[in-house]
Parts: structure tokens; sequence; C-alpha cells
């Protein structure tokens, strides 16, 4: 690749040209820059690509035909290099509707092998490629015009080390015996469902419905739900609508009248003047359904629990230990909580986890059951 070849796109001329290049080749590198303080969909403002042809950055606040962008990253064949990438599908699936397949994720590499967990970008070429990044446009306006030719730049190194960096951690993940593993890990990010967040799923992006009784939680399930669809149509963040603390304190407090609802914390008077009545209703209704498809949330670890916990966790770090990679990337603190609690569906149960601590596990957790 010529790192020293870069274009400003700013053209579906321009961005056909490119992509024709690109079309080509085995990989791309991808980035992209947004914004998503005032939104709840994050708002695309450039997307940079690299590949044999050079480094390219394409201005899609001026572009608005991407087809031939598109067709380049939906092909099969060609490899798509990025860097933590839940962010940039994230954005494709907003553009396209659509996941690009073979994906390449580097700081999932680097964990592969031992680097380190959720490596930053420039922690990773500072260790692969021997330069030092600046921070200094971390928090550009990435959709005003026109951008600095220092934010460009900045924005073109986001690609330009991708492509040695590919080349590095393929061949240290072949030497380990990790590709298999790797792209196995690969193939769940590609999964559209990921970014598919309705009012009946939206509950469970919260963290603090463990110590919930089965009518409170309900009410937190509903009252997520409508947050969630308000946020969407009118396109604003989620606190925006309802914060999160705020959400759950109503959940918890099961207001029956205005006057209860205005005095739990942090609740306005302009929230309960616009919403009041609707909130209300909806944790009213939340009653109805509450013993028919509302689980119990699970209440706070017992003794027995903690301890169970605690011997997981240290088979976990040592099989971790044992492999040189982060523990994260075989289970989370959350999956052993989730696994004492019955959950045998979890990913540390399938696959190369299974063979590297899973069945271990399991076996641990039937010897526990075995001596109650």
């Amino acid at each position: 690749m010529n790192n020293n070849l870069a274009f400003y796109i700013e053209s579906t001329t321009e961005l056909k040209t490119f992509c024709a290049e690109l079309q080509n080749g085995s990989w791309v590198g991808v980035d992209t820059e947004f914004m998503r303080e005032r939104t709840y969909y994050p708002e695309p403002c450039l997307i940079q690509l690299s590949g044999d042809a050079g480094i390219a950055c394409v201005d899609i606040v001026s572009i608005k035909d991407l087809a031939p962008l598109k067709e380049v990253l939906l092909r099969k064949d060609i490899v798509k290099l990025m860097h933590s990438c839940s962010q940039d599908l994230e954005i494709f699936h907003l553009l396209f509707d659509e996941i690009p397949p073979n994906i390449f994720d580097t700081q999932v590499a680097a964990a592969f092998i031992g680097k380190g967990d959720q490596l930053s970008y420039a922690a990773l070429v500072e260790d692969i490629c021997n330069v030092k990044l600046s921070k200094a446009h971390t928090r550009a306006r990435w959709c005003k015009r026109p951008l600095s030719e220092e934010e460009i730049q900045y924005a073109e190194d986001d690609v330009r080390y991708l492509p040695a960096m590919y080349d590095s951690l393929s061949a240290e993940l072949k030497k380990l015996g990790r590709r298999e593993w790797f792209d196995a890990e690969m193939q769940g990010v590609t999964n559209c469902s990921v970014f598919a967040i309705n009012e009946s799923n939206a509950w469970q992006r919260m963290n603090a419905l463990r110590r919930m009784s089965g009518r409170q939680l309900a009410a937190a399930k509903a009252l997520a739900g409508w947050r969630e669809g308000l946020a969407q149509a009118r396109d604003k963040p989620r606190n925006w609508i309802l914060a999160d603390k705020v959400l759950l304190r109503i959940a918890n407090t099961l207001p029956e009248t205005k006057n209860e609802l205005v005095s739990i914390e942090d609740v306005t008077d302009g929230l309960v003047k616009h919403r009041g009545d609707r909130l209300l209703t909806i944790i009213r209704q939340s009653a109805e359904h509450d013993e028919l498809d509302q689980p119990t949330g699970p209440g706070r670890p017992d003794t027995r629990e903690k301890a169970l916990k605690k011997e997981l966790a240290k088979i976990l770090d040592a099989a971790a230990e044992k492999m040189a990679i982060p523990a994260s990337l075989l289970a989370t603190r959350k999956d052993l909580t989730a696994m004492i609690q019955g959950d045998r569906e979890l990913a540390v149960f399938q696959g190369w986890r299974a063979e590297a601590v899973g069945q271990v596990l399991l076996d641990y957790l039937q010897s526990d059951t075995s001596r109650q």
C-alpha cells in the first residue's frame, strides 16, 4: 500500500474511481467518524478507507450515493480490516441495512495473541509499527465542514496502519494455532440482530435489574420499552427522554399518583407535567403482565453463590493465564453469575472456549451440585 497517496473524496464519481481500485484487492482498511451527542442514531460524517491504491477519506456529508462503497464492503472475498469494529458496523448497518462480512478486528486479534484486553488503536500501532499517534483530534466535530488538514491527517492515520497490523497479527495467530478460534469469533460480529434494539428487548441493556421483584422488573421493562420507542421516533438520546437512574427509581417505587411520582428523587416537575400520565399508565398496565410473562429478577447472591463464583473465577483466571489471554475473552464475571443461575447457552460452553475452559467450569458446577 502507498501510505503517501491520500485522497479526500467529495463526489460519487471520485468514489466510484477509488472503489474500482479497491475491488482489485484482497483487503480494505475501514474506519468511520460520526457524531452521536444529540441523537439516538449515530450521524455518519466520514468514512476512511485504505487499500493498495492508497488512503481515502470519503465525505459522506457531501456524498449521498454510497453504492460503489457498499459493493466493496459487502463482498465476501475482501477482508475488511477494522479496529474495535462494533460502532463502525453499526454505522454500516444504518447506511446499508446489512453488515459487511469477512471482518478482521485488530483489537480482538491482539487479545487472542496475548497483547491485552481492548487495546486501543494508538497503543497497538505503537506496539507493532513503532509509531506514536497524535491524540489531538479525538473529540473533533467530524460533521462540520471544512475539516482542517490536521483533522484529515488524523482520520487518515486511523486506517494507515491497519494493513501492517493485519500482516503481523495474522502471522502470530497462525503461529499460535489460534486463527481458527479468531475466525469463529469474527463470525459472531456480523450478526445483524446485535443492532436490533427494539421496545421488547430494550431492558436487556440495563444492568441494574438484579434486585428488583417481579412487579418492579415488569415496570422497568415496560418503561424501557416505551423510552426506546420514543427515543427512536424522535431520534434523541435515551437519557434525554428518561435517564436510566430515574427510570429505575420510578420502577422501584411504583408510584400510583402524580404526587407520588414527583416525590421520587430526580423526577422533575416538567417530567410529571409532560409525561406523568403516560408513565403512570405504563406502570399500571405492566402489573397486568407481571405473573404471566415477567420473570422475577435474581436476588442478592447468597454466601454459597459468592463462594462458588469465587472458585469459578479462579478456574477462569488460571486458564486465561495459561493461554496468555485476557480472562474476559473466555468469559465475563457476568457470565459466571449466569452459569451459577443455570444458563448453559453461554459462549464459554461453545466451540473453542468449551475446550479451553468451559468444560472444566461445567464439571465444577456439577460437582458443586452433587455436594449440596
